[in-house]
């Protein structure tokens, strides 16, 4: 049973399926969000749009806004950058061409993985990882569960502190896009470029202004200014770049669906609330954009 939304109009802009890592159908993460009183969420899922039009249609059956998008990994070196996409069209050739080097990328790197965790005495088939994916992307949250499931590992924490974080023996790189190529095709995309997460570029104060300076100059719309990590204080400090720069604020939970997560749809840890305003200013943007 997902947990009531305490406000009328609160919103999530950063959720999962089954089309990446999430643990639902498109339909079901939709239906969830419906049961729990949100006014309209995101599926963004990683380096693909495979999971928005069985999305958009239970928006339809279940009385929802859901907003079309997309999570892209950029290269960064010792951090993750992520740029999500809003608003963007499913359909577009560059974008999507775009998003096939990304998952032809992954293909490469999980068989590397494979290969190494046999190496370490924890063999598995691809067809454990792949499990129920929907949309053929297999990230490093599957090999976690299939870790998981074979008693290899007891905590998905486990299975990235010991084998699949950067660093450690089962981690293996893979090309990514430059962060300033994923806003590109975003906007090229008719959508809305947002950095994820902020606090995952895994740099000071200085240089986190310094990179979201960078991007806002490449095009970059907005900062997700709420997220699960982060706390009071980073939130304000991440409100006043976007303040500075002339960004939109957004806000997501990342849900995945996991059940060992303490992340709540719509809530986070508890404490999230983001209204259906951020969602107006986006579309006020975009029609900005488009006069």
């Amino acid at each position: 049973m997902a947990r009531k939304m305490p406000q009328p109009d609160l919103v999530d802009l950063h959720v999962h399926s089954n089309a990446s890592d999430g643990a639902f159908p498109p339909r079901e993460v939709v239906r969830q969000a419906k049961e729990a009183g949100l006014k309209a969420i995101a599926v963004t899922d990683h380096d693909t749009t495979a999971g928005t039009a069985e999305a958009l249609a239970a928006g339809r059956e279940f009385g929802i806004e859901v907003i079309p998008g997309v999570e892209i990994s950029a290269e960064f070196d010792e951090g993750a950058c992520h740029v999500l996409g809003y608003f963007v069209d499913p359909d577009d050739a560059p974008l999507n061409v775009m998003l096939v080097e990304a998952r032809t990328g992954r293909d490469t790197r999980n068989v590397e993985i494979l290969q190494r965790l046999a190496t370490l005495g924890m063999p598995l088939e691809m067809a454990e990882v792949t499990g129920e994916t929907a949309g053929g992307v297999v990230t490093r949250a599957h090999f976690a569960r299939a870790l998981i499931n074979r008693k290899y590992v007891k905590t998905w924490d486990e299975a990235f502190d010991k084998y699949l974080s950067r660093g450690k023996p089962a981690y293996v790189h893979r090309p990514r896009l430059g962060p300033e190529d994923a806003i590109r095709g975003i906007r090229g995309a008719g959508g809305l470029a947002v950095l994820a997460h902020p606090r995952q570029l895994n740099r000071g104060v200085a240089e986190t202004n310094e990179w979201i300076e960078r991007l806002a100059k490449a095009g970059l719309d907005g900062i997700e200014t709420q997220t699960p990590d982060h706390g009071a204080n980073l939130m304000r400090h991440y409100q006043e770049a976007a303040a500075r720069l002339g960004l939109l604020e957004t806000g997501g939970t990342d849900w995945h669906g996991r059940a060992d997560a303490d992340i709540v749809l719509g809530l986070g840890m508890g404490g999230m609330m983001v209204h259906y305003a951020a969602v107006e200013e986006m579309k006020e943007r975009l029609a900005a954009r488009r006069k």
